[in-house]
């Protein structure tokens, strides 16, 4: 069994990484549900070590979403994929 804890700032990957989590879904806005993080955050879950899946998440509220958002939603996994994340 693989124990995943969703985060959303340093203090919570450190807590999930103390407690036990083989890996974290990184978010910001958890409140939100969930959005995509900063940069930043990803950065300091990449120093960690452990294992990370990213939300891609433009906007809280529905799963419907346009063209752009889409676009944009692209853009961000490109991004998270250059820096090996």
């Amino acid at each position: 069994m693989v124990l995943e804890i969703t985060v959303d700032s340093i203090t919570s990957m450190l807590t999930a990484i103390k407690a036990g989590a083989d890996r974290i879904e990184l978010c910001s806005a958890h409140s939100l549900g969930g959005l995509t993080p900063s940069y930043g955050l990803m950065k300091k879950a990449k120093e960690l070590n452990i294992e990370t899946f990213i939300m891609i998440r433009p906007r809280a509220g529905d799963f419907l979403y346009d063209e752009q958002e889409f676009e944009t939603m692209k853009e961000d996994i490109l991004a998270v994929k250059d820096h090996g994340i």
